[in-house]
């Protein structure tokens, strides 16, 4: 599924601009591919993707190198949220409404301080458009706003959203869930979506492409 929707979408419409001669192709790739222990990344800093959107999206990007007469820059955004989003900061509203739904407190991984950059659904389309006549070809360039904001500051917000408690399990139970962190998104999974089935009943939502579903 990965590979039809993340990496072949974008290796296909690039072979495509190069085929018709475009000025420049965008490539929007993602934050996700850089290693996700270590602090600020920079466009040189190492890339150690963390999930399969970004393994894919780190495989497209090397492949538009290989396209022939292909003018190309990668923008790697950070979280993206706003108009459209359905995979940024999203799900974490899907789950803060699952747990007024619930009654119960959320409790999430890691701690307050986790770093969540973000960037308005706007602002990368802002700098889509800039990019088209000042970017270098073949060049990579991070998008991401100026919030600095953290797991912490975002959970209060849907917190205050919600009307709910909230509290974090920490760094040590954290790290020993990632060493089974399929069977804890099966849990969460387990957890969360009859509650959003629920909630969606309640006010007449028959469909919707919102879910709290965790993909692997």
């Amino acid at each position: 599924v990965y590979k039809e929707l993340v990496y072949n979408v974008s290796v296909n419409c690039a072979r495509e601009a190069a085929a018709t001669g475009v000025k420049r192709f965008i490539e929007v790739s993602t934050a996700q591919v850089y290693n996700s222990d270590k602090g600020i990344s920079s466009e040189d800093s190492k890339v150690d993707p963390w999930t399969l959107i970004g393994k894919h999206k780190l495989e497209a990007e090397k492949s538009l190198a290989t396209i022939p007469d292909l003018k190309y820059v990668i923008l790697r955004p950070a979280i993206v949220y706003g108009i459209g989003d359905k995979y940024g900061i999203t799900p974490r509203l899907i789950i803060g409404a699952v747990y007024r739904q619930l009654k119960e407190k959320m409790e999430l991984l890691w701690t307050k301080d986790l770093r969540m950059d973000t960037v308005h659904v706007h602002d990368l389309s802002r700098a889509m458009w800039h990019i088209k006549d000042t970017g270098t070809n073949g060049e990579i360039y991070n998008v991401v706003d100026q919030g600095h904001s953290t797991q912490g500051s975002i959970s209060e917000l849907v917190s205050t959203i919600f009307g709910i408690r909230y509290g974090y399990h920490g760094t040590v139970l954290s790290n020993l869930a990632r060493l089974n962190m399929t069977d804890v998104v099966d849990g969460s999974n387990e957890k969360h979506l009859g509650p959003w089935s629920e909630a969606c009943n309640e006010c007449g939502i028959v469909n919707t492409p919102l879910t709290p579903y965790l993909d692997k």
